[in-house]
């Protein structure tokens, strides 16, 4: 039985599409794309640009560490 859920597919996915990222953060799209920008997880492809989750994972922990 296959679930077609976006919610369990962008869970599961390792880049997300730049429309799909604000979404993801709850934020607006400026905002996104300059956290997607500061953490070095854009990937561009042709005109295609995809947000890598695991880097952005990355960043929000060390952004969290700071003490």
């Amino acid at each position: 039985m296959v679930n077609d859920s976006n919610d369990e597919t962008t869970a599961k996915a390792v880049c997300v599409s730049r429309k799909e990222l604000p979404k993801l953060l709850g934020c607006g799209q400026y905002t996104a794309d300059k956290i997607a920008r500061r953490a070095g997880a854009r990937i561009e492809i042709g005109r295609r640009v995809l947000i890598y989750l695991p880097k952005l994972d990355k960043y929000f922990a060390n952004m969290t560490d700071m003490d």
